[in-house]
């Protein structure tokens, strides 16, 4: 078994990860698929000699899912807490407004 790791720079939520998922298991030789949308990130455990690095990319951008350059958009350090407080921004503004990323309905 080898092991690869993709940057996905697209992967913003959970239905993406799943995605990812299920669309790299169904590849023969692939084994075991951990994708990440907090580090925007795609590891895969897979067999040599039934799959390669080339085809599990082509697999992703088919899906949707272009690979980054160079580890490109890739989350690697922990974002710092600033004043020592894990409550959201928004919590001490007591306002909470959201907005969908028209890209997450097109797929």
């Amino acid at each position: 078994m080898k092991r690869v790791q993709f940057g996905v720079p697209t992967l913003w939520a959970d239905h993406h990860t799943l995605k990812v998922r299920e669309t790299l298991t169904q590849l023969t030789g692939v084994q075991d698929v951990l994708a990440s949308a907090a580090f925007r990130m795609v590891v895969v455990s897979y067999d040599p000699a039934l799959v390669n690095p080339g085809i599990i990319t082509a697999a992703l951008e088919e899906a949707g899912y272009p690979v980054a350059a160079d580890g490109e958009n890739v989350l690697t350090q922990p974002v710092p807490v600033q004043d020592g407080r894990k409550d959201p921004s928004w919590d001490r503004l007591g306002l909470r407004q959201t907005r969908t990323d028209l890209r997450d309905v097109k797929r």
